[in-house]
């Protein structure tokens, strides 16, 4: 009777953070509209049109009225006082999440410099996994046991959090695209944690989160699927990504180590990859990893001829077959579980692979025809 209390009240939250944020960015639009708060277009962009940039205070704001209110009431309803413990245990995670939205709705307005927004955004990793004893302190390698990381486990995970929280800040380049990678990956891990489950209230705590992260996106979609009528925002991307990289670490005591290691990764490999390529291809142009360019999945699969929705359409069934995958792996044996993880990371870049081989082909061709065209005109000449 309490499992399924428990999970009336994450579809309560869910439902209510889908709500509010479908009354709040209308709203957001009309305020954004008002006061000209436009993400510009520009050279490295795909919208030609100005479009509102502050979709992540619906997000921010509907995600938090969720898991701080339903809860509340919720308990009062059903005499349940322990369901208060969200406003109370996790004031750690709370001003880390708090921290990591202002960064990015300055951003918004004022273009930080990157090596600024770096520092805050580790400072509020320090504050989740420090005050919030959010670490990873070991983890597990197939065939070599269990490697206790001991002091190490604190700067990995900072590195951890704030790796993630960029990986999806820079995959949101397209109308529909970070929202919708961020609503996959908050689904699955909601979903994950119910079926690890647990005895009491609080050890549903993951769960109420991330599903409630998963309404209040998809409330956002409604006005962000192509064409877009408000953009999230670096305030949006920001939040999502943080938020995706905490989530695991909160379940990291029954999830063991292997599984908080390896399950986000392939959730989140989209924009895990496109991140590594990214600051691989700028070192190699001796370029610094924060310049900006046009070189990401979503421009590559553009370049090759899909539209928008096209894309989306190949990105959330990549993003769906990871969710299922990573799903699986917490029923599965581990042996079982790690093999199949491989292959699909293996397969994974292999795709990414061939799409750069073919968008690069792509781009050279009428570089050579224009080269055969000027040698000829020079040799008539």
């Amino acid at each position: 009777m309490e499992i399924l209390s428990n999970i009336g009240l994450i579809a309560a939250v869910a439902l209510f953070t889908l709500a509010a944020n479908l009354v709040l960015t209308p709203s957001i639009i009309r305020i954004a509209h008002r006061f000209r708060w436009y993400d510009r277009p520009g050279n490295r962009k795909i919208h030609t049109v100005l479009v509102p940039r502050l979709g992540g205070i619906g997000i921010f704001i509907s995600f938090f009225l969720g898991i701080l209110v339903i809860p509340l009431v919720w308990g009062i309803g059903f005499g349940n006082p322990t369901a208060q413990f969200l406003t109370a245990k996790y004031v750690w995670l709370y001003v880390g999440f708090g921290a990591i939205f202002l960064l990015g709705l300055v951003d918004d307005f004022y273009n930080l410099r990157a090596i600024l927004k770096l520092f805050i955004q580790a400072a509020a990793a320090a504050v989740v996994v420090i005050g919030g004893g959010l670490v990873v302190s070991s983890f597990t390698l197939p065939y070599l046991g269990k490697i206790d990381l001991g002091y190490f486990g604190y700067p990995l995970t900072i590195l951890w959090v704030v790796g993630i929280t960029n990986a999806v800040n820079l995959v949101d380049g397209m109308d529909g695209l970070g929202g919708g990678i961020a609503g996959f990956a908050a689904l699955s891990m909601g979903i994950i944690s119910l079926i690890q489950g647990g005895s009491t209230l609080a050890e549903y705590a993951p769960a109420i989160m991330a599903f409630a992260l998963a309404g209040s996106v998809v409330g956002f979609l409604r006005f962000n699927f192509p064409p877009a009528k408000i953009f999230m925002g670096d305030s949006g991307s920001l939040f999502l990504g943080f938020a995706l990289a905490v989530f695991p670490l909160m379940g990291i005591s029954r999830a063991g180590s292997l599984g908080a290691l390896l399950i986000p990764v392939t959730i989140l490999l989209i924009p895990i990859i496109d991140t590594v390529a990214a600051i691989v291809r700028r070192l190699r142009k001796r370029q610094s990893i924060a310049m900006p360019d046009k070189e990401h999945i979503h421009h590559k699969l553009l370049a090759l001829g899909l539209g928008e929705r096209k894309i989306l359409t190949v990105m959330y069934s990549v993003c769906a077959y990871l969710s299922i995958i990573a799903i699986t792996s917490v029923i599965l044996p581990k042996a079982v579980n790690v093999f199949i993880i491989i292959i699909v990371w293996v397969g994974l870049l292999l795709g990414y692979g061939i799409i750069h081989v073919l968008q690069s082909r792509k781009r050279e061709l009428p570089e050579k025809q224009t080269k055969d065209k000027s040698d000829g005109a020079s040799s008539a000449s």
